[in-house]
């Protein structure tokens, strides 16, 4: 009788870590599918980064991305999602140490789409050492 309940026991013991394994990698997959993130060295991206940049950002940031401009920082080294939080909402995400203080950088949830392109011209212009 004992060897019956022990075996019952790890049927489903096992069973039960099957199901939840495999729900476990359709969660994780799921999760890598929403955050896969584009080639930015993609000319295309860079492209068109290039002509949003130049059409929405360098009224504050400098033509040159590795440099400070008239109010805004230089932007060349900003992590993706960084960026990204910061052009879509116009703060940063909590716990990022930001390089100047001032919160004068308005939203621009219009580009979101577009965040992708705009960071691939940023990176693509890149002089810091990696």
């Amino acid at each position: 009788m004992n060897k019956r309940l022990l075996k019952k026991f790890f049927l489903k013991s096992f069973l039960i870590l099957i199901c939840f394994s495999s729900w476990g990698n359709l969660l994780l997959e799921a999760r890598a599918a929403e955050v896969a993130l584009p080639n930015f060295k993609d000319p295309t991206l860079i492209t068109k980064g290039k002509q949003l940049y130049l059409a929405n950002c360098i009224a504050c940031h400098n033509k040159d991305p590795n440099k400070k401009g008239s109010i805004g920082p230089e932007l060349v080294g900003i992590p993706f999602e960084v960026f990204k939080t910061k052009v879509t909402r116009g703060e940063y995400p909590a716990g990022y140490v930001a390089k100047r203080k001032t919160k004068v950088m308005k939203k621009f949830p219009h580009l979101e789409k577009d965040v992708p392109s705009l960071f691939a011209y940023i990176s693509s212009l890149s002089t810091q050492k990696n």
